[in-house]
């Protein structure tokens, strides 16, 4: 693309055309004060102008300079909970960024498996499953009171014997879905769980005849899939 082609790109009432024009590093002394915002985050992409984009009145812009990795040690303040998650996403101010008051920054924190052995604490559903994603403090959050931090830790495979018996149904499908106690939660009072049992592929010559209709269909898709598989022919069986 010649400059002549570039030229009238910078030059265009049509924003996206001069964000092209950014894309291609051209103009970038002037698109960086280009009124549109998204064409200031283009140039901010490009790696020009930080030092005057970091004091954009715009959190988006102010958040690329921070993906770019400038200014990390001034946006760890920044006002903006965004512009701070992303200065932790770049693994920077964490020791700080941890007792910060959005849970989407300890969130990001965690992320990054920094003070894990504080943040298994956290108030924040959020900033626990990332705690979780790492494998930590599963012995301690299989006793949450909170079903997803509970359905986490199952989906780790962690302390399945305990929550094959939770209350709430969604933590046992989970628990079933990990191929868990099937003998156990095929006879489960709820429907969801007993059709997980049936993907798993297990007691299916019992949950062909479940009282629930969505449980048997599931039940006999399966055991079809499984005898087609096998080169049988369910009809000649059922």
């Amino acid at each position: 693309m010649d400059n002549a082609v570039l030229e009238q790109m910078v030059n265009s009432n049509w924003y996206q055309t001069r964000m092209r024009a950014a894309k291609q590093g051209y103009g970038l002394d002037r698109l960086v004060h280009d009124r549109n915002v998204y064409v200031r985050i283009e140039v901010a992409k490009q790696g020009y102008g930080l030092n005057i984009l970091i004091k954009s009145s715009s959190e988006r812009i102010r958040v690329a300079v921070a993906q770019q990795g400038y200014g990390l040690d001034k946006l760890v303040y920044d006002r903006s909970e965004l512009v701070r998650r992303e200065v932790a996403k770049q693994g920077y101010g964490l020791d700080i960024l941890i007792n910060d008051n959005s849970s989407i920054v300890r969130a990001a924190v965690a992320r990054q498996g920094y003070g894990l052995d504080k943040l298994v604490h956290d108030t924040s559903v959020d900033v626990l499953l990332e705690v979780i994603h790492h494998g930590y403090g599963l012995d301690e959050l299989v006793n949450s009171a909170n079903k997803w931090v509970r359905i986490e830790v199952a989906k780790q495979g962690y302390g399945l014997d305990k929550l094959i018996a939770d209350p709430r149904p969604d933590v046992r499908r989970t628990v079933a879905r990990q191929g868990y106690g099937l003998n156990i939660l095929v006879n489960d009072v709820d429907r969801d769980v007993r059709e997980e049992v049936a993907r798993q592929g297990y007691g299916l010559d019992i949950l062909i005849n479940d009282t629930d209709t969505y449980v048997r269909t599931i039940a006999r898709n399966v055991l079809t899939y499984l005898n087609n598989k096998r080169g049988n022919n369910v009809n000649e069986q059922y």
